[in-house]
């Protein structure tokens, strides 16, 4: 079980995103990239992949008992990044509590450091992690 719920880890990004200002939350962003590992070309299917990014961002599911985790990779290091930080935040968390918390994503502040396409993208990750979430109900 996790040992942060959904909120408090939109919490602990909102605190570090609001300490920082202009290009250093995009240099934050980029930094998280860094941390991703590398996604299995086995993985880098079209069913992974996210629809309407800028770049590609595959997603894979993993499920255990009601929980979700995830592996993603993006040829993007901010598409990449931002998917860190929304992924961290639902990774290990219960399909139920993914589902509650479809609107918890909206405040968190990464929105606005994103250009037009790059927030679709966002969205579009955000649907695909609800209905990942959904599946296992």
């Amino acid at each position: 079980m996790s040992t942060q719920n959904i909120q408090d880890k939109v919490n602990k990004y909102k605190e570090v995103l609001s300490i920082l200002e202009g290009m250093d939350k995009i240099q934050y962003i980029v930094d998280l990239a860094k941390d991703v590992e590398p996604l299995d070309e086995k993985y880098k299917l079209d069913s992974f992949k996210i629809r309407g990014c800028a770049s590609s961002l595959w997603v894979v599911p993993m499920y255990k008992d009601n929980t979700l985790n995830f592996m993603h990779d993006a040829d993007s290091s901010i598409t990449k990044g931002y998917a860190k930080i929304v992924l961290d935040i639902f990774n290990g968390q219960d399909c139920k509590d993914i589902v509650a918390s479809e609107e918890i994503i909206k405040d968190l502040g990464i929105v606005e450091l994103l250009t037009m396409q790059r927030q679709n993208g966002l969205g579009s990750l955000l649907n695909t992690i609800q209905n990942y979430a959904k599946k296992d109900n």
